[in-house]
């Protein structure tokens, strides 16, 4: 019976011994848990990064720009040649049209119908036969861009612009720079045969020399 109950003891000593333990066991790990930060124990969402771009403003635009006017002298194989108003970004095809169109006798090949105008421009049609050279460029054969004719490199399209000027009179201006040298005054035309002192005063607000 001793025996019995000396076994007993042992089993309910090793029982409590166990349960503190088991005991302890859990205090300590309910203890941690009251250690970490609450933060750390909410699992983190990740939430959409919101971005913020600047609209570029748009560049205001002035719709009410006026469109400069500009005057285009219409010379040679047109059908009504005069000077007529046109507008910024025209080209020569526009003032030909202004101008009432080719006549049957003009060579469509002396003009460059796609080049942009400008103010003071001449444009010259020559007729089928004459000797003629494109303009390319603004200021080429002989035109300045303030539209005055460079007596000393106008071709002889472009010399029969002039009044009174047809092409016996131009190739004698053109002979009489290849034997003298450009010119240097408006006088000096005088020396040219046919040109006298109406013509060249016609000519004085038309021509530069340089």
């Amino acid at each position: 019976m001793e025996k019995i109950k000396e076994h007993l003891n042992g089993i309910i000593g090793i029982g409590i011994v166990f349960l503190l333990v088991i005991s302890l066991s859990l205090f300590n790990y309910f203890k941690s848990e009251e250690n970490i930060p609450i933060t750390s124990q909410i699992p983190a969402h990740n939430e959409p990064e919101i971005k913020i771009s600047d609209t570029p403003k748009q560049e205001e635009i002035d719709e009410n720009k006026e469109v400069q006017d500009i005057m285009v002298d219409v010379q040679g194989s047109v059908k009504n040649p005069g000077v007529y108003k046109m507008r910024d970004g025209d080209r020569v095809m526009h003032a030909i049209q202004k101008a009432g169109g080719f006549q049957e006798q003009a060579e469509l090949r002396s003009v460059n119908q796609a080049m942009k105008i400008s103010d003071e421009m001449i444009v010259y049609v020559a007729s089928k036969g004459e000797e003629y050279e494109v303009q390319r460029e603004e200021g080429s054969n002989g035109s300045q861009t303030s539209g005055l004719i460079n007596i000393n490199s106008a071709d002889e399209a472009l010399l029969q612009t002039l009044n009174g000027v047809g092409p016996a009179k131009a190739q004698s201006i053109i002979t009489y720079r290849e034997e003298h040298g450009p010119f240097t005054s408006i006088e000096q035309l005088m020396e040219v045969r046919g040109i006298g002192e109406k013509t060249i005063e016609q000519w004085k607000d038309k021509i530069s020399f340089q």
